[in-house]
């Protein structure tokens, strides 16, 4: 089975993506051909199921049977059925430049639900290597997550391997994964 991060550059790859921040800290002192691009970042809708599927499976093809669950897995997080959600990055010329599939789980030491991404799916010809997009993803997974009273988000190491302080907001916890912790959002009665 190949591996899916030893892929030749020009392909769609997971994790090891080089972070900066979606915007220059200070626009005037940055030159033009090197501000970030904005990305379109979206909640996945069950209508995407087959495209996004067929994207996944270009980038890292399985036997059958193991394209079959991951297909699951995929409705399952695009359904927003409450196991999870899936954020998608849109290219500009069409089709997705990146996916973050977020599982929901349930944690005794942070009191409620957390959410947990694992991995990170981008296409380096879309976006190239240098980019804001995984920045984009978690600015809006945690909109998503404050708007859903989920206090705690949780990534994986290696998506933040290339940055050793690791992306905007996130502290290393104890468990050895990327920790931001969100206020809920103030909701409105009447």
């Amino acid at each position: 089975m190949p591996q899916r991060h030893n892929r030749a550059p020009g392909h769609m790859r997971q994790c090891g993506l080089p972070f900066k921040p979606a915007m220059p800290s200070d626009p005037a002192s940055s030159p033009q051909s090197q501000s970030s691009p904005q990305y379109q970042v979206r909640l996945g809708t069950s209508a995407d199921a087959s495209a996004l599927d067929a994207w996944l499976q270009a980038a890292a093809p399985l036997p059958v049977p193991v394209a079959r669950a991951r297909r699951l897995v995929l409705e399952g997080l695009l359904a927003q059925s409450g196991h999870g959600a899936c954020l998608l990055a849109d290219a500009e010329g069409g089709g997705f430049a990146a996916c973050l599939p977020v599982a929901l789980h349930p944690s005794l030491a942070f009191g409620g639900l957390t959410a947990c991404a694992t991995e990170w799916w981008l296409d380096v010809a879309a976006v190239g290597t240098e980019s804001g997009c995984l920045e984009a993803c978690l600015a809006t997974l945690a909109d998503w997550c404050r708007a859903h009273g989920i206090r705690h988000i949780l990534l994986a190491p290696a998506l933040a391997a290339n940055t050793p302080s690791g992306p905007s907001g996130f502290v290393r916890h104890a468990s050895g994964l990327w920790h931001r912790g969100l206020s809920p959002a103030p909701k409105a009665l009447g």
